[in-house]
């Protein structure tokens, strides 16, 4: 049964990575061409906030496997890289980029 429920989670989690491995990494690579550029900052907003859920999301489900002993504890980094990834860019954005007064 062991077996069976590795190969369920390994399903699901492996996706649900990759997923929010190709956000983060749109959030990364993204670069603004200036402050004036606010279509782009709110978009690795937007994509550094999508990678922040994922990777709370992602890391609550796979601790249910990882308390059963089902997977073991590493099944939780990628998740939480991404969610520091993302935290990190967000962070980055606002603070190299801030809000411009009168828009």
């Amino acid at each position: 049964m062991t077996g069976e429920l590795r190969w369920f989670w390994g399903v699901v989690l492996v996706p649900a990575n990759l997923l929010n491995a190709y956000v983060a990494y749109g959030a990364l690579v993204i670069q603004p061409q200036g402050v004036w550029d606010e279509h782009t900052l709110t978009g690795i907003e937007v994509a550094s906030a999508l990678a922040i859920v994922l990777g709370v999301v992602i890391t609550l489900l796979a601790l249910v496997p990882v308390r059963q002993k089902v997977l073991s504890r590493w099944w939780l980094a990628p998740s939480l890289v991404f969610l520091t990834a993302g935290a990190a860019r967000w962070a980055y954005i606002v603070h190299t980029y801030p809000p411009v007064p009168g828009r």
